[in-house]
């Protein structure tokens, strides 16, 4: 069924920042700044693309169709452009907010919205810093103007939807993530005679960082978990493979096979 109402993009209250896309660019509407929804609330319409609004700090009640939520700081909320959503607040307080308002859907898989649908996101504190400084960096770029700015807008929106899905992973989330890279490295790496200021580097974190996530991922140091996996690799090409002593040691690093033929007995 066609959509009866008009597609529009509100304006701030007069004075508000913002900025208006022009031309064939693939963003239309820029926002930023302190809102006050209770005395300027954003009314219920159709918006000209899908929107992509940061709650930074604060409250305001968001209106989906024939539905309302409370959304509090910090949260993401993508708005598809089919559908109908207005912002009010329960009470006179003054909220910061960033809006990118583009043409087309979200990219990232994750973030797909269905026709007419909206998603809502906690996001962590710890994000809003990049976010804020992605969409400064939407602003300087609208500022250049050049031809290449189509193309700069594009990469930035592909930046922006990175961080907004990171930023929606909890802590446990992005600790499994990061195991499986710190495992997979370690596997990649046994020859290593010190493993730990690599995979420092590698992951980026301290020695100390590195120290307590082994520790709270396996209950090792991570110089532990590594000789585990060093001696665990060697038995598989010594028992199964069919390797001899020495040549399995030289392989995954040891200084002499004697030191391999000892972890093996122990």
């Amino acid at each position: 069924m066609p959509n009866p109402f008009p597609k529009v993009t509100v304006q701030p209250p007069p004075g508000r920042p913002s900025w208006g896309g022009h031309g064939n660019l693939p963003l239309i509407y820029l926002g930023w700044g302190r809102r006050d929804f209770a005395k300027n609330p954003l009314p219920v319409h159709y918006d000209r693309g899908t929107n992509y609004f940061i709650l930074v700090s604060g409250e305001i009640v968001l209106s989906v169709g024939n539905e309302q939520k409370v959304v509090q700081a910090p949260s993401a909320i993508l708005i598809d452009s089919d559908c109908r959503f207005g912002i009010t607040q329960k009470r006179r307080e003054t909220v910061s907010i960033l809006v990118w308002v583009w043409k087309d859907r979200p990219q990232l898989p994750e973030l797909l919205l269905a026709e007419g649908a909206s998603l809502t996101l906690d996001l962590r504190d710890s994000s809003l810093d990049a976010l804020k400084d992605l969409h400064s960096r939407c602003r300087k770029e609208i500022a250049v103007s050049d031809s290449a700015l189509p193309f700069t807008l594009n990469a930035l929106r592909q930046l922006v939807e990175v961080e907004i899905l990171r930023a929606t992973r909890t802590a446990a989330a992005t600790g499994d993530l990061r195991w499986e890279l710190a495992h997979s490295w370690m596997m990649n790496n046994l020859s290593i005679h010190t493993p730990v200021p690599a995979l420092c580097d590698y992951l980026g974190m301290s020695p100390s960082a590195l120290h307590r996530f082994f520790r709270s991922q396996a209950g090792l140091s991570p110089g532990a978990y590594f000789r585990k996996l060093k001696w665990k690799e060697a038995r598989r090409l010594v028992e199964k493979e069919g390797w001899q002593v020495k040549a399995a040691a030289y392989h995954l690093g040891y200084r002499h096979p004697n030191d391999l033929s000892r972890a093996l007995k122990e």
